[in-house]
Formats: C-alpha cells, sequence, structure tokens
C-alpha cells in the first residue's frame, strides 16, 4: 500500500523539490558554442577578398585535411558542430574554421590531430611553429605548404570545447585581426 504524504509535509517539501529541479536545470546545462558564429562572416571578407563558400558538420571536419586521413579525423569523439569559410581576392587568400565538441578533453585530442596534420610530411609539412597567442594552446606556422596558395600562414588553437584553425596568405596584421575575434567568439560562446 502507498502512503500519500500529509499536506503539511506537501507544502515543506514541494518548495524544496522546485529549488532542486531548479538547480540542477541552470548548472547542469552549458551553452554550445554555435560554429557558425565563431568562424568570419561571410559579410566580413577581408579587405581586397571576396567571400568564395562555406560548409558546415561533418565536412568541416576534413576540410583542411590533405594528408589522406579523413577517417581519422571523422572518428573523433565528441564532435557536436562545424563550420568553415573561405575568402580570396588580389589580397590573398584564407580559410576559418571552427569545431565545436562535448568538452575540452574532446577537443584536445581533436588539437593533437590536427598539430599532427599540421606538421607530417604527408600533411603540411610545417615545423613545429610558434605558440598560439589565442586559447588555451596551439600553434602557427608559416611557410610553403602543398596547396595552390604555396606560402601560407596556418594557426591551429583550442578553446575550451572549441578547436579552431585560420589559415592563408594575406597581410599579418588582418590575420590576427581575423583570429583574435574568433578566439573572442568562442569564448563567449559563438
Amino acid at each position: 500500500m502507498v502512503e500519500l504524504l500529509s499536506p503539511r509535509a506537501t507544502r515543506v517539501l514541494l518548495p524544496a523539490l522546485v529549488i532542486v529541479l531548479a538547480g540542477c536545470g541552470a548548472s547542469g546545462t552549458t551553452a554550445v558554442p554555435d560554429a557558425g558564429e565563431i568562424v568570419l562572416a561571410a559579410d566580413a571578407a577581408p579587405p581586397g577578398m571576396s567571400f568564395d563558400g562555406t560548409g558546415e558538420g561533418d565536412a568541416a571536419l576534413t576540410e583542411v585535411v590533405i594528408s589522406g586521413r579523413d577517417a581519422e579525423f571523422q572518428a573523433l569523439a565528441g564532435f557536436a558542430d562545424g563550420h568553415f569559410r573561405t575568402f580570396s581576392g588580389d589580397s590573398g587568400a584564407v580559410l576559418s574554421l571552427a569545431l565545436v565538441f562535448d568538452d575540452a578533453s574532446d577537443a584536445g585530442t581533436a588539437l593533437s590531430l590536427f598539430l599532427d596534420e599540421l606538421e607530417s610530411d604527408d600533411g603540411y609539412g610545417l615545423d613545429g611553429g610558434a605558440a598560439a597567442d589565442w586559447g588555451d594552446e596551439g600553434v602557427c606556422a608559416s611557410g610553403a605548404v602543398p596547396t595552390p596558395l604555396g606560402d601560407e600562414t596556418i594557426c591551429v588553437w583550442r578553446s575550451g570545447p572549441v578547436v579552431m584553425a585560420l589559415g592563408g596568405a594575406m597581410d599579418p596584421a588582418q590575420f590576427e585581426d581575423i583570429a583574435a575575434g574568433m578566439d573572442r567568439r568562442a569564448a563567449e560562446g559563438g
């Protein structure tokens, strides 16, 4: 037999239950950043460049992979969202990429794989580069790469659960401004 609570006990326990449930919702939920809001906006092309194209979802995981190891990138755990946009023109070319993972640990694993792509002979073949100026960890490297641009600067970094990449040939000050803006938007949640 089920015993019902007295009206007095119900008045005491119900508000406590509401507080517990409200607390669970508030503390247990974190906003997932929107990768499309982190990358350089289509209408924000750098001076002397035009918006070329965009991609999202799983396509973003392998957009910068040239080593033929697409399956390794597609198998990354915790992938939640991805977006990239490309721009080119008389002043150069640039690709802006953001990948959102379930947590910082999954993003760290992804960052390691992207850094290997940056340095491996089958990938971009660039040296270890220098520490990125943004996010929690990352690297920027420059040099000749096996892409139509030839010489590029490529930065790959992580900020919490977001892995970002910016690569291209353009004015270094503009490049830094774009990367800093991406990092700021990632920290703000997209």
